[in-house]
C-alpha cells in the first residue's frame, strides 16, 4: 500500500507549516488547499483498507477447507457466547471478538451446525453496536442467514458479506483502527482453530497414517502466511492506537515464526522434495503462539 500513517502525518504538517507562514487571504486558501490534500490521504487509506478486506481470506474459508480436507466437527474449539457481555463495554475487545465470533460461524455453517449458527449471529448483534457496524448485523441479515440454513454455501456467503459490510462500514466511518482489529480477531480464531484441529486429531491410528490424514491440514496453516502478510500491512497503514500497536507485535512474533523455521518447509513443499513429509509436529511453536494470543483476546 502506497499511503499510510506517515504520508498522513506529513500532510497534517504541511497544513500547519501553511497556516502559520502565510497570512490574510492567502493563507486561508494555502490552509483550504492542505486540508483537502489531508481528506484525500485519509480517503486513499480508507481505500487501502477495504481493498485488503476483499482480498484477505473471508471468515468462512479456512473452516471450509478443513472440512473438506476431513477434520472432524469440535463444538469445544468456538469461542463461548457466554463471554459476549463482557466484550461490550470496550471497544478493542468488540472489535477484536466480532472477528473471532465471524470465523467461529464460518466454522460452525461449514459444518452444517445452522441452528448454533445462528445463535451465535443473533448474539453477535451485541458486539456490532459498539464497533460502529450494528447495519452489518441487523434482524435482515440474521432472517436471511435464517432462511438459508439448508443451503450451506449460502450460509458461508452469508458470513463472509457480514464480514466484508463491517469493514465497508467502519471505513466510511474512519474507524479504521476497528476495522484492522476485526481481520486480526477473525485471521487468528482461523489459524487457531486450524491448528487445535491438527493437535487433538485422535492419536490411536498408526504415525504414517495419522501423518497422512493431518498433511492437508498442515499445509493449509502454512498457507495462511500470505494472508498473515495482508493484515500486518493493514495494520501499518491505519492511524496508531495502543491496540493496533500491541496487535502489530503480537502478529510479528507469528510472522517471525513464518519467515523462520516454517520458511524452511514451505520451501520444501514448493520445491515437491522428494520423501518430504509434513508432520503435525511442524506446528508445535505457530500454535503455542498463536494459542497464546487467542487465549488474551477472548479473556
Amino acid at each position: 500500500m502506497k499511503f499510510n500513517q506517515l504520508k498522513l502525518a506529513s500532510f497534517a504538517l504541511s497544513a500547519a507549516v501553511l497556516i502559520s507562514s502565510c497570512g490574510g487571504g492567502g493563507s486561508q486558501e494555502k490552509s483550504s488547499d492542505a486540508s483537502s490534500e489531508f481528506d484525500a490521504a485519509k480517503e486513499q487509506v480508507a481505500a487501502d483498507v477495504s481493498k485488503v478486506l476483499k482480498d484477505l481470506p473471508p471468515p468462512s474459508e479456512v473452516p471450509y477447507l478443513l472440512m473438506n480436507a476431513g477434520a472432524e466437527f469440535d463444538p469445544t474449539i468456538v469461542n463461548s457466547l457466554d463471554k459476549i457481555e463482557s466484550y461490550q463495554s470496550d471497544e478493542t475487545k468488540a472489535a477484536l471478538n466480532l472477528g473471532v465470533y465471524a470465523t467461529d460461524i464460518g466454522y460452525l455453517a461449514s459444518y452444517e451446525k445452522s441452528e448454533l449458527a445462528l445463535d451465535y449471529m443473533g448474539e453477535c448483534q451485541k458486539l456490532a453496536a459498539p464497533v460502529g457496524v450494528a447495519e452489518a448485523i441487523d434482524y435482515g441479515m440474521i432472517a436471511r442467514f435464517e432462511s438459508n440454513m439448508e443451503n450451506k454455501d449460502s450460509l458461508t456467503s452469508v458470513i463472509n458479506d457480514v464480514m466484508q459490510k463491517s469493514g465497508e462500514r467502519l471505513s466510511e466511518l474512519e474507524e479504521l483502527n476497528s476495522a484492522a482489529l476485526l481481520l486480526a480477531g477473525s485471521w487468528i480464531e482461523g489459524v487457531y482453530i486450524s491448528t487445535t484441529i491438527v493437535n487433538t486429531y485422535p492419536d490411536d491410528l498408526p504415525e504414517e497414517s495419522r501423518t497422512l490424514i493431518l498433511e492437508p491440514l498442515v499445509k493449509i496453516v502454512i498457507d495462511q502466511k500470505t494472508s498473515l502478510n495482508d493484515l500486518l500491512q493493514v495494520m501499518n497503514d491505519v492511524p496508531e492506537s495502543e491496540a493496533v500497536n500491541n496487535m502489530k507485535v503480537e502478529l510479528g512474533k507469528v510472522k517471525a515464526i513464518y519467515d523462520g523455521e516454517l520458511a524452511e518447509v514451505e520451501k520444501q513443499i514448493s520445491e515437491n522434495t522428494g520423501g518430504f513429509v509434513l508432520k503435525p509436529s511442524t506446528l508445535d511453536n505457530l500454535a503455542a503462539e498463536v494459542t497464546r494470543i487467542r487465549t488474551s483476546i477472548v479473556e
